[in-house]
């Protein structure tokens, strides 16, 4: 009879064809985790590449550790722990896709970050985003001089309310480890919204001439390589930066919500998804604060070459949508294990009251996640949980 081997003993080329077999990041660590013959022979990470992760959420920072910070996994409703100096309470997510942080500290620098690789990539500095005339570090509480895009103005803003107020959203085209990597910028003025766009490693962000269009979200759809943008009313933005520029009117009455966004489905259906939010009193800080009340989702319906029927939608099917400061996105719940379809995953993009839950669009209800967000963490706390999509490349 021939001897048994342990799994310690298991031949290196087939431990690395059955990992090349895993679709999820959290498997290939688990694999790897199993003894330390695998983690000499298995890399840190994976060599093949993986389909779209089921995002984890990134938990606010907690008072105590500021570097150390928490993803949320819903297969588990288990939590992970990453020493994250790049993410610490002092920086402020503006951004989350293709397995990158887009982060701002307190300069005018901002940067991708993936925490799973630690790779960073600098972005144009928000010193030269559209409108600003000119920054100047030594004039505290008015650093930034703007001029206002409809009026011509010139007021200042100071350092904080460019980085927390003016800059809505910023997301990426790809991977920023990648040449062709766009970055698009929704910054909210007073009176409209712009959309910038720049490269990693850019000096300027360049402006995009939609004028009076004022943006909520923006995706990046890859299949078609374009960029599509939602305003306040339901008019939607198609471009390929710096060409390709249209805008598609929506026929219909506005569409209702508070808060936008544009998702592309698992079966690549443009949706879009209107959230409701009303006003509580936070009587601890002496305040009111926003609560997510409910969602609204509409399937885009061609209305001709410059107009757009949205479609609304009382059922998702299989699909599971997750939005927030992250690049929208929709997956199919029957590729991962311990999710549930026909629900909205959102995170907290508003306020600074960690709202986040689960929508349940069969039953109308919201259920907050399976865990205390406040737990551990400042009651009104920057960076406010995020999703995060792991992306080891």
């Amino acid at each position: 009879m021939s001897e048994e081997r342990g799994w310690s003993e298991m031949n290196a080329d087939i431990l690395l064809a059955i990992t090349e077999c895993l679709k999820t990041y959290s498997d290939y660590i688990h694999v790897r985790s199993v003894c330390r013959a695998w983690r000499r022979i298995l890399p840190q990470l994976p060599d093949h590449r993986l389909p779209t992760q089921l995002p984890w959420l990134l938990r606010p920072p907690s008072l105590s550790n500021a570097y150390r910070r928490e993803f949320y996994y819903l297969p588990t409703c288990k939590t992970n722990s990453l020493r994250l100096y790049e993410v610490s309470y002092a920086h402020r997510i503006v951004g989350s896709s293709h397995g990158s942080l887009v982060l701002v500290h307190r300069s005018p620098d901002i940067f991708c970050y993936n925490p799973i690789t630690k790779f960073k990539a600098f972005l144009a500095p928000l010193s030269t985003l559209p409108g600003v005339v000119s920054f100047d570090i030594s004039n505290v509480g008015h650093e930034y001089s703007i001029q206002d895009p409809l009026f011509q103005n010139i007021y200042t803003l100071d350092f904080w309310e460019l980085r927390d107020v003016i800059l809505s959203k910023v997301i990426l085209s790809s991977s920023p480890t990648k040449n062709a990597c766009l970055a698009v910028a929704i910054i909210s003025w007073c009176n409209t919204t712009e959309l910038a766009y720049c490269k990693c490693g850019d000096s300027n962000w360049k402006s995009l001439p939609f004028t009076g269009f004022s943006a909520q979200d923006v995706i990046y759809c890859q299949s078609e390589d374009l960029f599509y943008a939602v305003d306040i009313i339901g008019d939607v933005a198609v471009f390929s930066p710096p060409n390709n520029l249209q805008i598609i009117r929506n026929i219909d009455d506005p569409i209702a919500g508070d808060s936008k966004y544009l998702v592309k489905s698992s079966k690549g259906e443009l949706l879009l998804v209107a959230r409701c939010l009303e006003a509580q009193p936070d009587l601890v800080n002496d305040t009111e604060v926003y609560e997510t009340t409910g969602f609204r989702v509409y399937k885009f319906s061609n209305a001709g070459k410059w107009w757009v029927h949205w479609e609304p939608m009382t059922d998702l099917g299989d699909e599971m949508v997750f939005i927030g400061y992250n690049m929208s996105l929709g997956l199919s719940a029957s590729d991962f294990e311990g999710c549930n379809g026909n629900c909205i995953y959102y995170a907290d993009d508003h306020s600074e009251k960690a709202d986040a839950g689960v929508y349940d669009l069969s039953n109308d209800c919201i259920s907050a996640l399976p865990y205390d967000p406040h737990d551990g963490c400042s009651p009104l706390s920057l960076p406010p949980p995020v999703w995060f999509s792991p992306n080891p490349c």
